[in-house]
């Protein structure tokens, strides 16, 4: 399987494949890449006579028929092939396919491209395997999987630059935060927010003025209200979250995690783990700017506070996944008793 750099690095050399397959989770890249294969091979000239494109409702006969036509005013046939679901063809509608891209033409560069349909290696059918396995070894195969939290951090940077604005990395990562990791949300986001700024700098601010949040950045933001002990934001966002109709197991679940993470971070100080390093040690995937601020939000809870907050929310937890409780009201407890413990300083 070849990555997306070494594919763009064969297109630059003019080292083309008569075979391409790109697909992944992170479609934004799917589409890019191809359109970036598409356009190296046509050379700036496509026409109706050297460029075929088929949909998810292809016949694989017409596909047959474009793969073989002998181009006119180029050297090349370039037939594109988007969002077919190969694991749903017949068996005889994909032992056809087989054969056209066992028999290339000379001349002819066939692309399949996912940018919409849901397709990875590891979750593929039968008929999608064997097609994966073909193209990888006689082709050129791409699986785009989502980007690390640091390679999306730069891409944000590089955009917003591209827009002629700044953004520092841990503004970046707030709004990665906020609306996801998904490179076509993000993208249109920092559009608004370049549009917004008008050369300025991106700040905290403008992203919350500007951006829906994800339902995981609005439980951190309930977190963030309770580790403080301000029961009234906390009841208000809370509501908030059961009108957007989410998951009160969710609701703990991020809860949970914010928590974990503090008591994580909290025995690390005690033993002079540096933040970073306390990451690593428990594998927290957290940018540094997330990890200090952790730090600060729960300076003043105590560290006993913290290890009963953690017990509430699994004895809830429990009840909401064996009980018949409602599920609602047992949050809202969990929340009221939360915003107290953290005020609770008689431990010291």
């Amino acid at each position: 399987m070849l990555t997306e750099s070494q594919i763009k690095k064969d297109l630059s050399a003019g080292k083309f494949s008569q075979l391409y397959l790109i697909f992944g989770e992170e479609k934004m890249l799917v589409k890019i890449l191809s359109e970036q294969v598409i356009k190296k091979l046509g050379g700036g000239e496509l026409s109706e006579f050297n460029y075929h494109t088929f949909d998810m409702d292809a016949d694989i006969y017409d596909i047959n028929v474009a793969v073989n036509m002998i181009s006119f005013l180029s050297d090349k046939n370039i037939v594109l092939v988007k969002d077919l679901n190969i694991d749903k063809l017949k068996a005889a509608d994909f032992k056809a396919l087989m054969q056209v891209v066992e028999n290339i033409p000379e001349g002819t560069h066939l692309i399949f491209s996912m940018p919409t349909l849901e397709l990875s290696s590891k979750s593929a059918g039968a008929q999608s395997k064997k097609l994966i396995a073909f193209i990888d070894k006689h082709g050129s195969c791409a699986e785009l999987t989502k980007r690390s939290q640091m390679q999306t951090e730069r891409t944000v940077i590089s955009w917003a630059k591209a827009g002629g604005c700044t953004i520092r990395g841990e503004v970046a990562d707030y709004l990665i935060r906020c609306v996801g990791n998904d490179l076509n949300i993000l993208n249109n986001e920092l559009k608004k927010l370049c549009a917004y700024a008008d050369g300025r700098e991106i700040t905290v601010e403008m992203i919350d003025e500007l951006c829906p949040k994800t339902a995981e950045a609005k439980i951190y933001d309930l977190f963030d209200y309770v580790i403080a002990g301000n029961a009234d934001k906390s009841m208000v966002t809370l509501h908030t979250l059961f009108l957007s109709r989410i998951d009160p197991v969710y609701i703990c679940t991020v809860i949970a995690a914010a928590y974990v993470d503090a008591y994580r971070l909290r025995a690390g100080t005690q033993s002079g783990l540096k933040a970073a390093e306390t990451a690593k040690e428990f594998s927290m995937r957290k940018p540094e700017w997330a990890l200090n601020k952790l730090i600060r939000q729960t300076r003043n809870v105590t560290t006993i506070a913290l290890s009963r907050s953690i017990d509430e929310i699994t004895e809830t937890s429990q009840k909401l996944i064996t009980t018949s409780v409602n599920a609602h009201i047992a949050v809202e407890k969990l929340i009221c008793k939360l915003c107290v413990i953290s005020q609770d300083k008689s431990d010291e």
